[in-house]
């Protein structure tokens, strides 16, 4: 079975590893000149590696539960389905 290459997947792909990018170099700037200038960029970086990590993880979950193939059920997965299939919900009706 062929999977579908989706922009937004590969889109969110390439902000995640950027973002890992950003965040190492930060804590190379931060070693090497033994300063906190760049702590900003570090903690918003990690942030958006974060989220990214987030989002992708909650499409392998949600792929996964379509499939009955779930092993364990996490709880904020879950809640953001709940809320996801609220909002399809009030759109539709």
């Amino acid at each position: 079975m062929k999977k579908y290459l989706n922009i937004g997947r590969i889109l969110t792909f390439l902000i995640g590893v950027y973002s890992l990018s950003v965040f190492f170099e930060a804590g190379r700037l931060i070693a090497n000149e033994q300063t906190f200038q760049h702590i900003t960029t570090a903690v918003f970086s990690l942030l958006a590696f974060s989220f990214c990590l987030f989002v992708m993880g909650y499409w392998v979950y949600i792929e996964e539960r379509e499939k009955n193939n779930l092993r364990v059920k996490f709880g904020l997965y879950e809640w953001v389905c709940k809320i996801s299939q609220a909002r399809k919900i009030r759109k539709e009706g």
